[in-house]
């Protein structure tokens, strides 16, 4: 079995991670202290619970296993480890048992915290000696150091030996060919070459004689053009000032008409050109203007003085106009008064309608 030590504390326990969480209750042991004390505070008083309702006890024998723990485990086991009168050596074989029953559970790996009236040197001893327990522990201690000591007084006793610390030891193989020195020049395998056997002409075929190829002859190289002499740059002279000077005279043009020609008369002369015919345009009618019938225009004859005062009095009696837009409208609320009902001649009543 491998053996892992670690600090108990709850960094300790929140970091670690396995595969069981198995969990020592004494019979007599309330409230619960050590890593069953941990994990009940990390279960928020779920260990706690399962006391008071009875589902455990702590009596030697019992065992329990939940699922879904809020821990780093997939199982919890707890196991009851009886009254705290009993001697070391049942101690040592309830631990025992327990391994045992969570070798058959099929746990490989599981976190455990020895019980407090146990030793430490029994109970590494104890936890080495059973075949049948998992393959490795992960004990949970208040001073991992005395659990390691615990564990090299158990190994040089038994003989058993103490793995603190794996290596791993490299063994170096063979040496490797080294290859070739290399140097400046690369050397290069030419392919091996194939000989081809000649042909021997035969005795009875004639031979041609063969001419040998005319020479090539190649053209001579041209000699390089010699080297021309550097052009000397030669100073630009200025351009010489113009003088001004009169204006030239315009030669005189004889403007006289040249004489006229005479006319052969031997020549047909040229019959005279047809003037065109003027074709007249025809003028429009013109349309006189009809005079617009004279406009008749009544002039009212003036108002005497007595026409003026009776028009004074019909304006001065006419209403006048309000002007437009919302007028305010005072309402009057009228009671409204039922009509008599009619009495028929019967003396009946005529119903009204609704």
């Amino acid at each position: 079995m491998d053996l892992s030590f670690f600090a108990l504390t709850l960094e300790a326990i929140d970091q670690a991670a396995g595969d069981a969480l198995c969990l020592f209750v004494g019979e007599d042991e309330r409230p619960l202290t050590g890593l069953a004390g941990l994990a009940d505070w990390r279960l928020q008083g779920g260990l706690s619970r399962y006391l008071r309702s009875g589902l455990v006890t702590g009596t030697a024998g019992e065992a329990l296993l939940t699922l879904g723990t809020r821990l780093g485990f997939k199982r919890l086991f707890l196991f009851g480890l009886g009254p705290r009168s009993q001697s070391e050596e049942e101690l040592a074989e309830r631990v025992a048992e327990a391994m045992r029953k969570l070798a058959q559970a099929g746990v490989e790996e599981a976190a455990l915290q020895l019980p407090s009236k146990l030793s430490l040197d029994t109970g590494v001893r104890t936890l080495i000696d059973e075949p049948n327990g998992p393959a490795r522990a992960l004990v949970f201690g208040p001073d991992p150091a005395a659990l390691v000591r615990a564990l090299s007084h158990a190994a040089s006793r038994g003989g058993v030996e103490a793995r603190h610390e794996r290596r791993v030891v490299k063994v170096p193989g063979p040496p490797k060919a080294q290859p070739p020195a290399r140097t400046g020049q690369v050397q290069q395998t030419q392919p091996s070459r194939i000989e081809i056997p000649k042909a021997s002409p035969l005795s009875f075929a004639p031979q041609a004689k063969v001419e040998p190829a005319p020479a090539i002859t190649l053209p001579e190289p041209r000699p390089p053009a010699p080297a021309q002499p550097p052009v000397q740059a030669q100073p630009v002279q200025a351009a010489p000032a113009i003088e001004q000077s009169e204006p030239p005279v315009a030669p005189v043009v004889n403007t006289t008409p040249p004489p006229p020609i005479a006319a052969d008369k031997s020549e047909t002369p040229m019959p005279p050109l047809a003037e065109p015919t003027p074709v007249p345009t025809p003028m429009p009618p013109i349309v006189e203007p009809t005079p617009a019938p004279p406009v008749n225009v009544t002039v009212p004859p003036p108002k005497t003085d007595a026409q003026a005062k009776a028009d004074a009095q019909l304006a001065a009696a006419k209403p006048e106009a309000k002007p437009q837009g919302s007028v305010p409208v005072t309402y009057k609320p009228e009671r409204f008064v039922p009509p008599a009902p009619k009495v028929l001649e019967g003396g009946k009543k005529k119903k009204r309608k609704r």
